[in-house]
């Protein structure tokens, strides 16, 4: 099993600049240019412990996985191709499902209702992101506020609303909100997709090769080939024919 990546942590000091000229009296600011710890870290679905891929293939079989989650206090998030999103600890032990109830808790972090965050943090928005307005907000375990705009920019602030910085997640190689992983495996971080859509040959590939594993990720990748996780962590390559490339566990 590959060593999932962990964020690294690095807060830079806020930059503020302040222009004056005689002939205008506009003083523009520049926009803050900080880097802070985004709580969660994108995790690569055959990176996941094992533990959690048979768990999934045993109670969800008609799911797949859309995406996981390493969240800064160990727990892993995993979202299922439903919405459904399931908790589990470093180990890969389950431990409930998350839907922000009281009877299931909320798993050290919440969504947030926009119009209740703290003044600070709108007129904070506001000032620096103008008319890009928030797609959603929570509150980490650490108590942090994670509030990501409609454009994917992550911003992180304290409890008392005082903007720390930028989320950054080191998986995301570009900064561009889609996760790469070409750096360690040689291919990219495709689009998930349904196994039924796979094609014959491969469906045929694997049904010879695992008959006693289930798949828990398709993918299609830019190339047109496809990625294909197993319930035991093997990723399996096949071309746009469904033709075998090649298997990395």
């Amino acid at each position: 099993m590959k060593t999932i990546k962990k964020i690294s942590l690095t807060v830079l000091s806020v930059l503020a600049m302040v222009s004056c000229s005689k002939d205008n009296e506009d003083i523009s600011n520049a926009l803050p240019e900080g880097i802070a710890l985004k709580a969660d870290a994108k995790v690569k679905v055959g990176d996941l412990p094992m533990e959690i891929l048979d768990f999934v293939a045993r109670e969800f079989p008609e799911r797949t996985i859309d995406e996981a989650e390493e969240e800064d206090n160990g727990n892993f998030e995993v979202e299922l191709s439903d919405g459904t999103e399931l908790i589990f600890d470093a180990n890969g032990n389950f431990l409930g499902i998350d839907d922000d109830s009281e009877e299931n808790g909320d798993f050290d972090d919440f969504e947030v209702d926009i119009a209740t965050l703290l003044p600070a943090i709108l007129e904070y928005i506001e000032m620096n992101y103008p008319q890009i307005g928030i797609e959603e907000a929570s509150i980490e375990n650490n108590d942090h506020y994670e509030v990501t705009l409609n454009d994917d920019v992550v911003l992180i602030f304290d409890v008392n609303g005082g903007f720390l910085g930028i989320g950054v997640d080191e998986n995301d190689q570009d900064g561009d909100g889609d996760y790469d992983w070409d750096e360690e495996d040689g291919h990219d971080d495709g689009e998930a997709i349904d196994p039924a859509q796979l094609p014959d040959t491969a469906l045929a590939y694997l049904e010879e090769m695992y008959p006693e594993l289930t798949i828990v990720r398709a993918e299609v990748e830019d190339e047109g080939e496809y990625e294909v996780t197993m319930s035991n962590g093997l990723e399996v390559y096949f071309d746009a024919e469904g033709n075998f490339l090649s298997v990395d566990d």
